[in-house]
């Protein structure tokens, strides 16, 4: 009886921390693609100078390149420093 509760309690605290790994791809993928969003909207203006599409366009190539060999949290990182 008394090794129940330890067991228990640790698999608990398992659970709980690895539903928090999970999470943090879902408070990322949001961010980033609002950030994304923005971007789209400055390469589409028609009010924003060439050299500033020209940045978007490049951070927007980055993205496509790395986004299905880095996480989301780690673009946001390297893209907002």
């Amino acid at each position: 009886m008394s090794l129940k509760l330890p067991l228990i309690v640790v698999a608990t605290t398992l659970v709980f921390s690895s539903s928090s790994v999970f999470a943090s791809k879902d408070y990322c993928t949001p961010k980033l693609n609002l950030y994304l969003k923005g971007i789209h909207d400055t390469v589409n203006s028609q009010y924003v100078s060439e050299r500033q599409k020209e940045v978007a366009k490049k951070i927007l190539d980055k993205v496509k390149a790395n986004r299905d060999k880095m996480g989301d949290c780690a673009l946001l990182d390297k893209l907002l420093p």
